[in-house]
């Protein structure tokens, strides 16, 4: 109260506990003198009730007890208390309750995060805030132990060798990842069992690949084709579309056009997904394999070679394994992550992205450039330079007789088919493979290249610069007679 509200013999109530969970407690004081500068003593007339033991902040008083105090501490006429006391009460007890009901629902919301359940309905989102860095690593290592019987693992396995697995993604998408047995393809619709079957499946394969591999397991670790499509594409370009409207720009790693002869899924999935990393393993053949194939020996996945999806898309068909289909997903676990993203993405409809499902993109980007930089591998590769150059002016149906024109020697075929062809043809041919084996030499490195060739040309320097030019891009660039002459089916 003001100093000018209080008066000499009055009585008034001065608060000796305030509790944050129901009315506050007060002394009845009798004002003996006004002492100015905001003070006022009084007289203790009644000390009110028994303060509880150990009250924070209480101020006991004694009957009779004289105090000088502040005047904002008097509270009001003591005839005013009863009523003031009960409307303080009463909306303690209200944010009291509000309080108890936030804290309960946390630890509510705290204890559902580790709960497996395969009938759980697909959240109305994943992103949560009030979960510090140490719970959620408390819940991760939790995690890690609830998942060998999950996955029904032996007794060799321990949570330590799980951790790896449960990275970055959110903890609750962890959870309903693991409740998702995907040997099983169990699952409702609308059930978290039903959306994370691609994940759940990629993280057990990465488990698996991360072990020593003995040439038993071919079919476990997949080929990109066989886990992207149609979603997947839409989802990073929504994803895209989110960032630019934000002012932004996400850039995928460059991928060059391919040729029209390459499979036409495969064009339609290069310009988004062509850099994509796929492990190769390790063999002195002609052939690309996965790592694992049983037609060779082979180390683990993170250990072997790898490159570019669109890489593997110009080897296809002839170059690729026909056992273990080729060269399979590298990053399992950035991928699993991706994959969970995309699936509660287009499980809700195709609407709202939250964050968790940018960072999975973004971190499959990441763990792409990170294997990048480990290769030394630039953004744009000699290979990219020559499958961009040679996709312009592509001869079509006319690079056969270029090619049989720089190939033909006696002991094939191919002599004759030349020696068939009418003058004007054999020199449009010439000219073809001369352009051709030109526009090559052009993307080359200049400490590589070699004169152009003259316009009038003879067919055996056409010969020798095909062959020099075929030795020393044998390793880089796949299929090269096909980039060079369209060929529908060269080696």
């Amino acid at each position: 109260m003001k100093q000018a509200d209080l008066h000499v013999g009055s009585d008034y109530a001065f608060p000796t506990y305030e509790p944050y969970d129901r009315a506050p407690l007060a002394a009845r004081v009798r004002v003996v003198s006004v002492d100015g500068r905001g003070k006022v003593t009084v007289r203790v007339v009644d000390p009110g009730p028994k303060l509880p033991k150990n009250a924070w902040n209480a101020q006991p008083v004694k009957r009779n007890e004289q105090l000088q105090v502040a005047t904002r501490k008097i509270v009001c006429p003591w005839d005013e208390w009863a009523d003031r006391a009960s409307a303080i009460g009463a909306e303690q007890e209200r944010k009291a309750a509000e309080h108890r009901a936030r804290r309960e629902d946390r630890e509510r919301r705290k204890a559902d995060r580790l709960v497996i359940d395969p009938e759980r309905m697909l959240p109305a989102d994943y992103d949560e805030d009030f979960f510090d860095p140490e719970t959620d690593a408390e819940e991760r290592t939790t995690l890690s132990r609830k998942y060998i019987p999950a996955r029904r693992l032996g007794p060799h396995a321990t949570p330590e060798k799980m951790r790896p697995l449960l990275v970055d993604l959110p903890v609750p998408v962890l959870r309903d990842i693991l409740a998702t047995d995907a040997h099983r393809r169990s699952g409702a619709p609308g059930t978290v069992a039903a959306t994370f079957l691609r994940s759940a499946e990629l993280l057990e394969i990465s488990r698996i690949a991360a072990m020593r591999l003995d040439g038993r397991m071919s079919r476990d670790i997949p080929q990109p084709e066989k886990l992207l499509g149609e979603k997947d594409v839409s989802f990073v370009e929504a994803v895209r579309e989110q960032i630019a409207a934000a002012g932004g720009a996400l850039l995928l790693p460059p991928v060059p056009v391919l040729p029209d002869w390459t499979d036409e899924d495969d064009r339609a999935m290069a310009p988004v997904f062509g850099w994509l990393r796929l492990a190769v393993a390790d063999t002195s053949g002609d052939l690309l394999h996965s790592p694992g194939c049983r037609s060779v020996r082979s180390r683990p996945v993170q250990l072997v070679d790898h490159v570019p999806w669109w890489h593997v898309m110009l080897a296809k068909p002839r170059q690729l394994c026909s056992v273990c289909g080729g060269p399979a997903v590298r990053d399992l676990v950035a991928l699993a992550g991706f994959a969970a993203a995309v699936d509660v993405w287009h499980a809700r409809g195709r609407g709202k992205i939250e964050r968790w499902q940018q960072a999975a993109l973004q971190r499959l980007l990441s763990v792409t450039a990170l294997a990048r930089a480990e290769a030394l591998e630039p953004d744009i590769t000699l290979a990219w330079r020559i499958v961009s150059a040679l996709a312009e002016n592509a001869p079509g149906e006319r690079g056969w007789a270029a090619y049989a024109v720089i190939t033909a020697n006696r002991w094939n075929r191919l002599h004759e088919e030349v020696e068939e062809l009418p003058p004007a043809q054999q020199e449009e041919a010439r000219t073809i493979a001369r352009d051709r084996l030109n526009a090559l030499d052009a993307a080359l490195p200049t400490t590589q290249r070699s004169r152009p060739l003259p316009e009038d040309v003879e067919v055996n320097l056409l010969r020798q610069r095909y062959q020099h030019l075929k030795d020393l891009l044998e390793d880089t660039v796949p299929q090269l007679d096909r980039l060079l002459f369209t060929l529908p089916c060269a080696l």
